[in-house]
């Protein structure tokens, strides 16, 4: 038998490859039309831009305010003694540890005695060091120790300059622990006492025995 072709469903079986090609190529396209992506990135680093420069620069204006201080050098003590007082005293401490060892025979009291001499003597011809003091944020230096203001109870600047007493006055908080003594030299002591008022109070400090002797010999 002679084989029947049917031409109409031959032409849209060939139709049907050049439709779906088409639809392909129109969604390719499609596809092809949106943005890329780094463009899309571009603006957005451009937008933040702005808020990482305003947050360095809030940055730089806090480390600025915590880096002030008032910053000088000097000499570590007053220092002007008065050779023949230094030599009195040295001389009426020796004399009494002899008396006492003579007359008592107590060994203890007589090296009491003999230190003290010893002592006046070398602090009346020790020369003192020049170093750096600062007094800023965190607390006071003097050389190369440093008085954290944690650790401060009061201050008190004694400062009468007829007298040559300029000077920086430390109390702690730990009852053992001295008065640091910081000589002032040239500097203002209202600008110093208006930067510690901001950290600690500001309380009188009495003169102690070892103080008022110690200025008494220039030492």
């Amino acid at each position: 038998m002679a084989r029947i072709i049917d031409l109409k469903k031959l032409n849209e079986q060939k139709a049907k490859p050049e439709s779906s090609s088409f639809s392909f190529r129109k969604h390719k396209q499609a596809a092809s039309s949106s943005p890329p992506r780094p463009i899309r990135e571009k603006i957005i680093e451009e937008e933040l831009e702005p808020i990482a420069d305003t947050t360095v620069s809030r940055t730089d204006d806090l480390i600025d305010t915590e880096n002030d201080s008032i910053s000088w050098s000097g000499p570590l003590f007053h220092h002007a003694p008065r050779a023949l007082s230094i030599n009195i005293i040295a001389i009426s401490l020796f004399a009494i540890a002899a008396l006492v060892q003579i007359f008592q025979e107590n060994i203890i009291t007589t090296i009491f005695f003999a230190l003290l001499g010893v002592v006046v003597l070398a602090n009346g011809y020790r020369k003192p060091e020049i170093a750096n003091f600062d007094v800023g944020p965190l607390g006071v230096r003097a050389g190369d120790r440093m008085f954290r203001f944690k650790d401060i109870k009061s201050f008190w600047i004694e400062y009468e300059p007829e007298l040559e007493i300029k000077e920086l006055s430390l109390q702690f908080k730990k009852w053992y622990m001295f008065y640091v003594k910081i000589p002032l030299t040239d500097q203002n002591p209202v600008q110093i006492r208006s930067f510690l008022l901001d950290f600690i109070p500001e309380i009188e400090h009495e003169d102690t025995l070892a103080d008022t002797l110690s200025r008494k010999l220039g030492i």
